[in-house]
């Protein structure tokens, strides 16, 4: 998958992996593609976590505060954690779900708020950062709407069945409409 990253976002996967490291930690969290996130310059994931007040340097302190800091470093490599994983796979789906032809921070960081279980967004809301306020601001600077998300789109089947249930409903509508004038009428 990491394939259709762009540049700046397998940097921050690859700052990632270097946060864990640096934190001695076992595992490559939610929390850690944060911190790669927020380690990058001219970025719009790092632009918005910026907006919201989050620094690298506070993400950092309230990770070790939610985690601590290991004695000794990680030998070898380091692998993420099935959330970290779920968060990626989530920034594939975001990227689609945008028409992005790739995957880029925007899109990594969309995959963290979505996944929302980690210690990524409980670092977020521990440093005062609005989720959904964050997520709209990423969709504005990735193309993507402002409305909520997190509805799966209609496919055109389901949409022109939706538009015939509709006309259905209204031809009712006007058919009970006749009903109650004829009796009151009567």
């Amino acid at each position: 998958m990491l394939e259709r990253f762009t540049g700046r976002a397998r940097a921050a996967v690859a700052a990632a992996r270097d946060e864990a490291r640096r934190l001695r930690h076992d595992h490559v969290g939610t929390e850690h593609l944060l911190l790669g996130l927020l380690g990058a310059d001219d970025d719009p994931a790092a632009a918005a976590l910026a907006d919201a007040g989050v620094t690298l340097d506070a993400a950092r302190a309230r990770v070790v505060e939610l985690a601590g800091r290991a004695a000794d470093a990680a030998a070898g490599e380091i692998p993420f954690t099935p959330r970290a994983k779920a968060a990626l796979e989530l920034a594939l789906r975001e990227a689609r779900r945008l028409d992005a032809e790739s995957i880029d921070t925007g899109h990594v960081l969309l995959g963290v708020l979505r996944e929302g279980g980690g210690r990524g967004v409980a670092v977020l809301t521990g440093l005062g950062a609005e989720p959904r306020a964050l997520r709209s601001d990423l969709l504005a600077r990735c193309g993507g709407p402002r409305a909520e998300p997190f509805l799966p789109r209609a496919r055109p089947s389901t949409a022109r069945r939706l538009d015939a249930i509709e006309r259905r409903l209204e031809n009712i509508e006007t058919l009970l409409a006749t009903v109650v004038e004829r009796m009151d009428r009567t």
